[in-house]
């Protein structure tokens, strides 16, 4: 097909006096409280029926006015395409029916930050007579059908969570997706567009010390390389700063905040990629992609995946733009290994199909000359690492230096009232405003060493976590609590290790490391300038939870200390590394690429993803501009956004 190319249970309440709750208890709390609705007259004297009424409500869905706008929206938006991004599986499987064909020019595997901005950008250069595809691990998710409900959040759970098959991946399409470890657990996206589906979409950019240490390559010490790239995801991701005091938790935030310092960049009203109003939008709603969005609502449900069509995931972005210069996207294939040929790259993956609660597997294989690995952290380590063989030689970091970005969550409990931190979802007349998830940060960077900085921000509860938090904070319409997401500078300590057959990530020492004590400080420091309590949850165990994992992939200058150099080609470790003679470098795999968060060599300290996106236009600047593969790419610079 030509190339186009565009320029554009039983009843079960919580007990109130009850100081502590195990886990089976807190799940059926949250499941099952909606079952004494009735039958008891005691509730109707002090407003307890009214309360369990709602809860009740919460643990039920169904369609909405909202909901079917915005996947009739996303529908319209892709027309030309049969009103989805995904092309038919069959393309793909009679594709790979000629196993000697280099079926593709390139292939990159996955959807997130990293993945999609390079293939968007490559597709914009490759020549009309070559094919490319996307090839993502999770399935395509419409606005209007994520999750809104605890059952339906607890069934899109990739991973079991708990009991004796904890961490065996039993819903592999599931749109969270879960890695269970020994001291931290992993919360990422898993679907179309990656992390961008669900997560909080806060842009920050770090302080430019981090791009200083030891571990960086030297090409990136000076930030202001990156400023270029961090403007262009800017601007593809429509940006909006947040209104003064627009909800209840930002208010009740900075008032907390002016508690403990009064220096102009220690609150901070963050940029976010959601629509807050019209100013991207024309007057069909398109957004520059041509994607038809609408405003935010402020319903507070982005980390259970917008059913408004406001936030900007890279499903309105970057992936379309792909999709308007000819790439192919398949959905719902998992890439198992990569196996070096002569002059090409052969992708190992397993196509997965769920029907029924019934999941199949059936193997395939595609060939390319240029792959690029954008499967996320820690992921991408994990295809390379059971890729390696004689003729794929790995640097000896590889699955190394892994970080959580220093993620932590807490709680302030106790608050006067208000504060509505609890999401309702695209359901009109369900709620006062709650806001986008996350709204605020809060600079704690007293400290000369920047790596003892903390960053706090505020978050909602989204619709399908409501029920479960309500009953953990016993706080039924979350008024009277806060939360506190914590990121910092851990030491990137973590490491891939295979056990059962599964990789998994490493980290002694971790639960009762200096940095979690000084987290829980601050918390507790946040906690009493709110006039609250802090809450510390161990309803599901000690571990960490990070939202952000880096690493495993890391850029380096050596290949002794990293996995990739500073344009994401990977070393080529035969002889311990060595120098091309051709060029003069240290030798690459030629043609293999990674561009994602595994390649950040450490913590950032901040919400990462605007940092992996300019990396990512890095990467695929040099990728279309390298003579090696000049034959591939037409002389025209970027077009569009």
């Amino acid at each position: 097909m030509p190339r186009q190319h565009s320029t554009g249970e039983k009843p079960n309440t919580v007990n109130p006096g009850k100081t502590s709750l195990n886990r089976r208890g807190v799940l059926k709390s949250a499941v099952a409280v909606g079952a004494a609705l009735t039958g008891n007259q005691s509730l109707h004297a002090d407003g307890r029926l009214g309360k369990l009424v709602k809860i009740g409500q919460r643990a039920r869905s169904g369609q909405s006015a909202l909901k079917q706008r915005a996947a009739s929206d996303y529908a319209r938006s892709l027309q030309a395409y049969g009103g989805r991004l995904a092309n038919p599986i069959r393309d793909l499987f009679r594709t790979s029916q000629n196993p000697d064909s280099v079926h593709f020019s390139v292939v990159v595997i996955g959807s997130g930050y990293g993945a999609s901005i390079a293939a968007a950008r490559i597709s914009q250069r490759l020549g009309d007579q070559y094919r490319m595809c996307i090839l993502e691990r999770g399935k395509e998710w419409v606005p209007g059908t994520f999750p809104d409900t605890f059952s339906a959040v607890s069934a899109n759970a990739s991973n079991v969570f708990a009991g004796p098959t904890k961490g065996q991946r039993a819903r592999p399409l599931g749109v969270f997706n879960l890695m269970m470890n020994d001291e931290v657990n992993i919360l990422s996206g898993n679907g179309l567009g990656g992390g961008s589906l669900i997560n909080a979409s806060i842009a920050l950019r770090p302080n430019s010390k981090v791009f200083q240490q030891q571990r960086w390559p030297a090409a990136l010490n000076n930030a202001e390389v990156l400023h270029p790239y961090y403007d262009r995801v800017a601007s593809a991701l429509s940006l909006s700063r947040t209104p003064f005091d627009q909800t209840p938790k930002v208010r009740i935030r900075r008032q907390a905040a002016e508690q403990i310092s009064r220096q102009p960049d220690f609150f901070d009203r963050s940029n976010i990629s959601v629509m807050y109003d019209y100013r991207y939008l024309d007057e069909e709603f398109r957004n520059s992609f041509g994607m038809i969005q609408r405003p935010c609502t402020l319903c507070g449900d982005c980390t259970n995946g917008c059913n408004v069509g406001a936030k900007n995931t890279l499903a309105m972005n970057y992936l379309p733009v792909a999709k308007h210069n000819g790439t192919e996207i398949y959905t719902q294939v998992e890439v198992n290994s990569i196996e070096k040929c002569a002059g090409y790259y052969r992708v190992h993956m397993t196509h997965i199909e769920e029907r029924n609660g019934q999941v199949s597997r059936t193997p395939l294989q595609v060939n390319s000359e240029l792959v690029v690995v954008g499967a996320g952290s820690p992921a991408s380590a994990a295809i390379l690492l059971d890729s390696q063989d004689e003729k794929l030689q790995f640097s000896p970091s590889l699955g190394r230096h892994w970080s959580g970005n220093g993620d932590a969550i807490g709680f302030v409990t106790g608050l006067p009232g208000g504060n509505n931190i609890g999401g309702f979802g695209a359901f009109q007349g369900q709620g006062k405003q709650v806001g986008p998830t996350v709204q605020t940060s809060l600079n704690f960077c007293d400290d000369e060493d920047f790596r003892k900085h903390l960053l706090i921000q505020d978050s909602s509860i989204p619709r399908g976590a409501k029920n479960l938090f309500s009953a953990l904070l016993r706080d039924p319409e979350l008024d009277h609590s806060m939360v506190m997401l914590g990121m910092g500078h851990d030491e990137s300590a973590g490491r891939l290790v295979k056990k059962m057959g599964r990789w998994q990530i490493k980290w002694e020492g971790l639960k009762s490391s200096a940095y979690r004590q000084r987290v829980f400080r601050h918390f507790e420091k946040l906690a009493k300038a709110h006039g609250g309590r802090y809450k510390r949850l161990k309803a599901f165990g000690d571990n960490l939870v990070t939202v952000h994992p880096l690493g495993g992939c890391g850029m380096s200058d050596e290949p002794t200390e990293g996995a990739v150099n500073h344009l994401g080609q990977v070393f080529d470790y035969q002889q311990g590394g060595y120098l091309d003679a051709g060029t003069g470098e240290l030798a690459v795999h030629r043609g293999l690429y990674v561009s994602d968060g595994s390649v950040i060599p450490t913590a950032l300290g901040v919400n990462p993803y605007m940092t992996i996106g300019a990396i990512s236009e890095r990467i695929a600047n040099h990728i279309v501009n390298n003579p090696e593969h000049s034959h591939l790419f037409s002389d025209s610079s970027f077009s569009g956004s």
